[in-house]
């Protein structure tokens, strides 16, 4: 409810952004009534004469408008594409404005809402919103959709990327599993999917998972892009993965050894590793990556509102995103600035064994 509470004296009057996000009604703590007196509800009260909480947590309730339906509720994939591109600007918007992260981008985070021209995305649910650069203080339920650093917690401070990546990887997943219920049903039945793992285990185990899935093109082409559906999510999440794990400045996800350092045929590239701190032996291409982030979620603006405009067009023509589509991509693409589809590292990644 404070982060709602700053973003509407922040934007107030301003619909164009306002319009973004939930709209606040009211908000505050929750009681107890023990007796004539009324506690407050919090994990200190609830659980009194148990060890005390690391971290004591107040129950709290938020009344925001109505907004629209959950992005479950979408009838086609266009709908879903517009919903991402909307939520990608309103998170730029809110972090270039106040420095607040979202923190909790999931399938229930993004809504769809009606419009004169059509259809746009509101962003909703911040109850794990914190500032930039905080580290992250617990995982939310919906681990699905975390970022590889916020899984791993290892201090690099939060930043404008973990949410970006987890519009990423809500892409994949409802490229993947079907975008509602129905939808789901008809393609999943009987498959395995490697992106299923996504949602097993640990945070450690996890983040290793989506690190193995991300390291190289060919890694995210066979084990997650491969089984997308053809179609308008497809393609945006290819683009969305070029833009975040191949940067000119960086590469992929593969922690580097000392041994594989001198392999890198990158002179720039090796350099910046040189100096990053070693953890279990091993320097980070995520933490070089954070000495990117304006020229990746500028890269990401452009290209999401390529695929916003190309999505409308086709709602706007009654053009069913559920047909496949062309498997090469159209001449006129989204700008692609500052990345690279080869590794400059030799070997191959290996698969995690947990």
């Amino acid at each position: 409810s404070s982060v709602l509470n700053i973003l509407h004296a922040e934007f107030d009057g301003y619909s164009e952004f306002s319009d973004s996000f939930a709209q606040l009604v009211s908000a505050g703590p929750v009681g107890i009534r023990q007796g004539d007196a009324l506690v407050a509800d919090t994990t200190d009260t609830a659980f009194a004469g148990l060890p005390s909480t690391s971290r004591t947590r107040q129950h709290r309730r938020t009344v925001t408008k109505l907004e629209g339906s959950l992005i479950s509720e979408a009838d086609n994939e266009n709908q879903v594409v517009v919903a991402i591109a909307d939520a990608m600007a309103a998170l730029n918007t809110v972090y270039s404005k106040c420095k607040i992260l979202h923190g909790n981008i999931n399938d229930r985070a993004i809504l769809l809402q009606k419009t004169t021209d059509g259809i746009k995305g509101v962003l909703a649910d911040f109850d794990y919103a914190s500032s930039a650069g905080d580290n992250v203080a617990e995982t939310p339920e919906s681990v699905l959709f975390q970022s590889i650093l916020s899984l791993e917690n290892s201090g690099t401070g939060r930043s404008p990327l973990d949410d970006a990546e987890s519009l990423f990887y809500l892409a994949c997943s409802l490229g993947t599993l079907g975008i509602n219920r129905a939808d789901r049903a008809e393609f999943v039945a009987g498959r395995r999917l490697p992106i299923s793992s996504w949602n097993k285990g640990v945070a450690e185990d996890i983040a290793s998972i989506k690190r193995f899935h991300m390291s190289t093109v060919g890694s995210f082409d066979e084990e997650i892009q491969a089984r997308m559906r053809d179609g308008p999510l497809r393609n945006l999440a290819l683009d969305m993965y070029r833009a975040l794990f191949r940067h000119l400045g960086t590469f992929g996800t593969r922690r580097i050894t000392n041994a594989e350092l001198e392999e890198i045929r990158d002179d720039d590239i090796a350099a910046a590793l040189r100096v990053l701190p070693v953890i279990d032996g091993r320097r980070d291409p995520l933490v070089l990556r954070l000495q990117f982030v304006d020229e990746i979620i500028s890269n990401l603006l452009d290209i999401l509102a390529w695929h916003r405009n190309r999505a409308l067009a086709a709602l706007h023509a009654g053009v069913a995103s559920t047909a496949p589509e062309p498997t090469t991509r159209p001449s006129a693409g989204p700008s692609l600035k500052h990345y690279r589809d080869e590794v400059p590292l030799a070997g191959p990644s290996k698969r995690p064994h947990h």
